[in-house]
């Protein structure tokens, strides 16, 4: 199962005062609280452990098919350099968060590694064709891949907003994962 989220920085930066009051509490463990006020860079760090949250929690949908927004209930465990950990009610998400010069990506896999997985990053010049734009590029990296014509696919979202993949209106055992924010979208598929 697989998750993918990202973060543009400058428009989190806008939108999003972190430090107001009770929003730390709201979101953030008090071990994750407490390695946010010893960092030295207390910003970066605040939207890699949204980013690890809200990765986890999409490959936990796709897994127990509910939706339960708690952050609190994601507890992360940042490891060394990019790779990281997400406990939620015993089951552990592992991490991987790339920082850029203005966004945050991480996407998180239950269970070992998929070699097999493909994601990329796709910078947004209209944020009124997100969607749009990022389904195609899935679509695009699959027909690649699998050698299959790009007109052969579409994808559409389920009951729980989980994007899937059909090949000839039906739908595949390839899994994705698609996530925007600001001038960033991000996806990554399981094949």
């Amino acid at each position: 199962m697989i998750g993918n989220d990202i973060v543009d920085l400058r428009l989190a930066e806008v939108q999003s005062n972190w430090r107001r009051k009770g929003f730390l509490d709201k979101v953030f463990t008090a071990s994750e609280q407490s390695m946010i006020s010893r960092s030295q860079q207390p910003d970066i760090l605040v939207w890699k452990l949204w980013s690890m949250k809200e990765s986890a929690y999409k490959a936990r949908l796709r897994l127990q098919k509910k939706i339960k927004i708690d952050p609190l209930a994601f507890d992360c465990m940042p490891g060394n350099k990019d790779l990281g950990q997400v406990c939620c009610e015993g089951k552990i998400y592992h991490t991987i968060s790339g920082i850029g010069d203005d966004f945050i990506h991480t996407y998180a896999y239950a269970d070992k590694f998929d070699t097999r997985l493909s994601q990329d990053i796709v910078h947004m010049n209209e944020t009124n064709r997100v969607r749009k734009t990022l389904y195609q590029a899935v679509i695009s990296a699959v027909a690649f891949t699998m050698d299959w014509k790009k007109h052969d696919l579409a994808i559409a979202k389920n009951d729980l907003g989980i994007p899937e993949l059909y090949r000839r209106d039906k739908k595949t055992t390839i899994l994705c994962s698609l996530s925007h924010h600001g001038r960033y979208g991000s996806y990554m598929t399981s094949f």
